[in-house]
């Protein structure tokens, strides 16, 4: 292992991973102090056998190190993923995609959870267009995702079953109404002949949608020139999806004249751009949202995101 291997693995990235149980819901399941202390090793191992060349600054997200590489004076990222089940199945995502509405997947190593990828612009991410255009790029990305599902991801019928099994066994500490709608909604949705047919972003957000850079437009498969990123791929159905554009940005959300009409725009920009119906969005946004507060109260400092769960389920209800 190199010391210049180990200085690239980032100090921020090392608090965030520091401390976490394995998930034992994927394979080769490890802790993260155990991935942290593997992982200069891993990138060496990586680096070497991909003949790869790293050509700037590490970036990273809560649970992946990303570093801008070079392949055959190429430029490409690396990513490199703490084992965990919301990323297990993101190179098949991105092989269906296939470039068209998401960053293309260059090649990958699924036994070291390793993602070799085209390389976009990391500091131009959709959060710094208007928010409600950034919900209707992000609709129209979604639109250009679409595609029947795929073996072997998690699907929404399952997601709302467990759900409904947390409202059930122990509520959030939001009103007993919200919690017997979220209940009421978690069995209708899951009725739906199609709520598992389509293969889904459940993640897409304007921070996770990334521009090409300018030296490579044009790119044919893109919105204006915006990517998708760092998938959490589902077997679902679109109306799923729209939630994580409420939740995000929030501090705009506030400071609208209007909180429930603000939040409704969104949901209306997206789904409009996306072909998905607005009601339907709205009521997969409370589930999400009661499920959202059920983990928060599962935090010491949770009382603000189960307040602002609250506040987005209000919004939605007619």
């Amino acid at each position: 292992m190199s010391g210049a291997t180990r200085d690239l693995v980032p100090a921020s990235l090392t608090a965030l991973v520091s401390g976490r149980p394995a998930d034992e819901g994927v394979r080769d399941p490890v802790d993260g102090d155990t991935w942290l202390r593997r992982l200069p090793g891993t990138l060496d191992e990586i680096l070497a056998a991909q003949d790869l060349a790293v050509d700037g600054r590490p970036r990273h997200g809560v649970s992946a190190i990303v570093l801008p590489v070079r392949r055959q004076g190429r430029p490409a990222v690396l990513k490199v993923s703490w084992p965990h089940a919301e990323a297990a199945h993101e190179h098949l995502a991105l092989r269906a995609w296939d470039g068209t509405g998401a960053v293309r997947l260059l090649a990958a190593d699924p036994a070291r959870w390793a993602l070799l990828l085209e390389r976009l612009n990391p500091d131009q991410a959709l959060s710094s267009e208007p928010v409600l255009d950034a919900c209707e790029t992000v609709g129209r990305l979604h639109a250009l995702l679409d595609r029947p599902a795929l073996p072997r991801l998690d699907t929404a019928s399952a997601w709302c079953g467990r759900i409904r099994e947390r409202l059930t066994s122990s509520p959030p500490p939001v009103p007993p109404r919200v919690v017997d709608q979220g209940v009421r909604l978690a069995a209708e949705l899951a009725e739906d002949a199609e709520v598992d047919a389509r293969l889904v972003h459940s993640d897409l957000h304007d921070g996770n949608v990334l521009r090409v850079p300018e030296e490579v437009a044009p790119r044919v498969g893109t919105v204006d020139g915006w990517l998708a990123i760092d998938p959490k791929p589902l077997a679902g159905e679109l109306a799923l999806t729209i939630a994580p554009l409420l939740w995000n940005r929030w501090d705009e959300a506030v400071r609208a004249h209007h909180l429930r009409n603000h939040l409704r725009f969104r949901v209306d920009y997206a789904c409009d751009a996306a072909g998905i119906n607005p009601a339907r969005a709205r009521a997969w946004t409370i589930l999400r949202e009661l499920d959202n507060a059920w983990w928060a109260a599962r935090e010491p400092d949770g009382h603000e995101r189960i307040t602002q769960a609250v506040a987005i389920i209000k919004a939605m209800q007619d």
